[in-house]
């Protein structure tokens, strides 16, 4: 095999890769990536197709009680407007529907021994009924004192027709309830109650997010998770040196005020001035101290020197060159100098004496 053959052969031990890499990219990311497109083809179905409708219409049918009442927030149970239609089940029995408060129309309904309640829905197109009470039996009322349905004043909206009435609720309170009154001897008579909803309830949104969610996991699984543990780590704490490295060097440049090449230039330079000033001192020192001091006795007091050294004692402030220069003057030689002084005066003395005599 020539030499340009085994450069150009790849290396299948390198580039092969491991077990955990074929599981996350070969199982884990397929099976992600599928929910995926599940999720968002289900939020497309119930965006178009699975959509629900704004118009729910729910119905019953009555036989057997003269007045049907709806619970309180029956009317608003999907939305702020309602209608409520009824058909008597004959084109030529009359049929009235009316809105009133739920005290109003249970001491309406106080006389009779029951009537039909309309709970809620049953389903999105049933309405499911109860069979109602009253709780206090009061005395019937004759003929000629009555008041007709359609007459009351207890009432806050009503309208009667012949085979089928209709009549709109708009945002009525929850204390406000319906009445229908579909006569005597009523056999087959329908209620019927339908809603538009202004907001419908948005189930696609959730497929969307999740099939994003989803889709997010398929890329890490084929990428990151796929990776072996250490080459991972590796990673991180390269990418974890990096960033400390870039936080302090603007932290040292907001110091400095410049980059940290230049200061420590600057530190070089500054370092170098130094060094050469202090050679120079101290070349400057050993000058001084080679070349040697000459001191005259004579141009010097040393007994004012000596009373003041006595006073004062060994000052820490005495320079360098201080010392040099007194050390010149030798203990025989300070002790010839008080003789010869002493002499002097003793011959002063002795002369003054003698003049003294003579006189």
């Amino acid at each position: 095999m020539s030499a340009e053959e085994q450069t150009t052969r790849p290396d299948k031990g390198a580039k092969r890769p491991s077990r955990h890499a074929k599981i996350m990219r070969g199982v884990v990311t397929p099976i992600f990536g599928l929910l995926a497109v599940a999720a968002v083809v289900l939020g497309y179905m119930n965006a178009t197709m699975w959509k629900p409708s704004t118009e729910i219409t729910a119905s019953a049918t009555m036989s057997g009680s003269r007045y049907v009442v709806t619970d309180p927030n029956v009317l608003t149970l999907l939305d702020q407007n309602a209608t409520i239609t009824v058909d008597s089940g004959s084109s030529q029995d009359e049929a009235c529907v009316a809105l009133g408060s739920s005290k109003d129309v249970a001491g309406w309904v106080a006389s009779e021994k029951s009537y039909t309640r309309i709970t809620g829905l049953a389903s999105w197109s049933e309405l499911s009924t109860q069979k109602g009470s009253s709780t206090s039996q009061g005395a019937p009322t004759s003929a000629d004192d009555a008041v007709s349905f359609k007459d009351s004043d207890m009432w806050t909206a009503v309208k009667c027709g012949t085979g089928s009435v209709s009549l709109k609720s708009k945002k009525t309170g929850a204390s406000t309830v319906a009445i229908v009154d579909l006569g005597e001897n009523v056999t087959n008579a329908k209620v019927q109650l339908h809603w538009v909803r202004s907001e419908v309830p948005d189930f696609a949104m959730p497929f969307y997010l999740s099939g994003g969610l989803l889709a997010v996991l398929a890329v890490l699984c084929a990428s990151v998770f796929a990776m072996p543990p250490h080459k991972r780590r590796k990673r991180m704490v390269e990418g974890m040196a990096s960033a400390v490295i870039e936080e302090e060097a603007p932290a040292s440049i907001a110091v400095s005020g410049k980059p940290d090449g230049a200061s420590r230039r600057n530190r070089r330079r500054h370092a170098t001035h130094r060094r050469s000033g202090r050679a120079s001192s101290q070349s400057s020192q050993s000058e001084a101290t080679e070349t040697p001091v000459i001191i005259d006795p004579s141009s010097r007091n040393l007994v004012a020197d000596q009373q003041t050294g006595a006073e004062s004692g060994a000052e820490p402030g005495l320079s360098a060159g201080d010392n040099e220069s007194t050390s010149v003057i030798t203990p025989d030689e300070l002790q010839a100098y008080f003789s010869r002084l002493a002499q002097e005066v003793n011959t002063g003395d002795d002369s003054a004496d003698d003049g003294q005599e003579e006189s």
